[in-house]
């Protein structure tokens, strides 16, 4: 419940921390260590753009969690190796309706919508143990609800940059649950071309947060951080 709780502080008192960044360092990639401080302690290594989830800092250290290769993974690296991508430009909330938020700036778009979940639709897998607790919605690991069924989940999410137009494919979000489109984020790295889009959703237990990487008009990649 670790990150649960960074949230709801970061939400009340403006506390940098408890964001998602990527990684940035001028060698290209950044190291990443055991404790927070110099020396024999390198645990790992991480290219730029690799998502990471920042923590509290220690002095000049900040305490990170981060996917690879399937595993979640943490540790420390230096603060000056990563950028927040709250820092990026903001495309802020133009309007928001009962199942649809869109938000623009200049030539950016992007919409965002919402269904109820329907489980005839889906294929439910109980825990055997705990015959009312789910274990997988069709077949998959999911997020948004700590084992009961969902309520909401991804309709579908579109996105213009100038001229270019592109439709998230639908494994980029049928494993999320529990929307929250009031929470919806997005920013824009006009330097690289790069736009990311962020919600944090949540039945109350099952918080996580999500971040879409959209670089030159093309779907790139997604990050989930859960509650630890």
């Amino acid at each position: 419940m670790k990150l649960f709780f960074i949230i709801c502080w970061t939400l009340v008192s403006g506390f940098t921390f408890g964001q998602i960044a990527i990684i940035y360092d001028k060698e290209g990639n950044c190291n990443v260590r055991s404790s927070a401080k110099f020396g024999d302690n390198i645990i790992d290594k991480l290219d730029n753009g690799h998502f990471i989830y920042c923590f509290e800092n220690s002095g000049n250290w900040t305490s990170i969690n981060y996917t690879k290769n399937r595993k979640e993974l943490d540790g420390y690296v230096y603060k000056d190796r990563y950028i927040l991508v709250s820092s990026y430009q903001k495309i802020p909330i133009l309007a928001k309706e009962n199942s649809k938020v869109i938000l623009k700036k200049d030539n950016i778009e992007v919409m965002l919508t919402e269904q109820r979940f329907d489980r005839s639709k889906h294929t439910l897998t109980f825990y055997k143990e705990y015959k009312d607790q789910l274990e997988f919605i069709d077949n998959k690991k999911f997020w948004g609800t700590d084992g009961g069924i969902p309520a909401t989940e991804y309709k579908s999410i579109e996105i213009t940059i100038g001229q270019r137009k592109l439709i998230l494919p639908k494994y980029a979000f049928d494993d999320l649950y529990e929307v929250s489109l009031n929470n919806t984020m997005v920013n824009y790295d006009k330097i690289r071309d790069i736009l990311y889009i962020q919600s944090m959703n949540s039945d109350g237990a099952g918080n996580y947060e999500v971040i879409w990487k959209i670089e030159k008009g093309i779907y790139k990649e997604r990050y989930v951080a859960q509650g630890f």
